[in-house]
């Protein structure tokens, strides 16, 4: 028969055992517990990553189809706008954006329309080379000229009624219509309008000529 040492001893020995695998339970316990929400975790973020990917492509398609429409009205428009031997076909998609922007893809498409838009009008927003002050003088300098001219030609021809008012209506019809040559040269030639600068200049120089030739208007009174 054992004693009461060798007892107790067992029983201890025992309890010790059943803590130490009520301990590994536990442990093991936490550990599938740990596992499964780190699974689960990661199910859901992979969930959302599919989410969010299905949704890019999707709106990456919207955006490809809206920005090949855009192009290609812009494209037929500028064909129409300067002739559509020289802007041939509507050219082919180049390399794809790796990190596209629909906001500025947008923004870019819209400011093309609006140069294209601004362009029709001959309103671009830059500046004509600096000679065309000078061409805008000689405009006004010939147009000037030809209104004296054919002032002189009113007063002298003697048969037209009320010749000296027509031909001061000459003079400044020849003055003014300086900045509407000059403008639509400008718009034909740069797709610009007029500055102020130039349209100055014109006008100035049509009333110079004028002026100089005032002798001869004199003597056609």
């Amino acid at each position: 028969m054992p004693n009461d040492t060798e007892y107790a001893t067992a029983v201890a020995a025992y309890l010790k055992e059943r803590a130490d695998a009520d301990a590994e339970i536990r442990a093991a316990v936490a550990a599938y517990q740990s596992e499964a929400d780190r699974l689960t975790a990661t199910v859901e973020a992979a969930r959302t990553a599919r989410d969010d990917a299905n949704s890019a492509s999707v709106d990456a398609a919207a955006l490809v189809a809206e920005t090949d429409k855009a192009v290609a009205v812009l494209w037929r428009s500028l064909g129409d706008f300067v002739g559509h031997r020289l802007t041939g076909p509507t050219p082919s998609a180049g390399e794809p954006d790796p990190d596209p922007d629909t906001e500025r893809v947008r923004a870019r498409l819209q400011r093309s329309g609006r140069l294209l838009s601004l362009a029709r009008q001959g309103e671009l927003p830059i500046e004509a080379p600096r000679h065309t002050e000078v061409t805008a003088a000689a405009i006004g300098l010939g147009l000037g000229s030809l209104a004296v001219w054919a002032a002189l030609w009113i007063l002298w021809s003697g048969s037209l009624p009320f010749a000296e008012a027509l031909a001061a209506l000459t003079l400044f019809l020849g003055i003014g219509t300086g900045p509407i040559v000059l403008g639509a040269w400008l718009s034909w030639q740069y797709r610009v309008r007029p500055r102020p600068g130039q349209t100055i200049m014109c006008v100035g120089a049509a009333i110079v000529a004028v002026c100089a030739l005032a002798g001869l208007f004199m003597r056609g009174l």
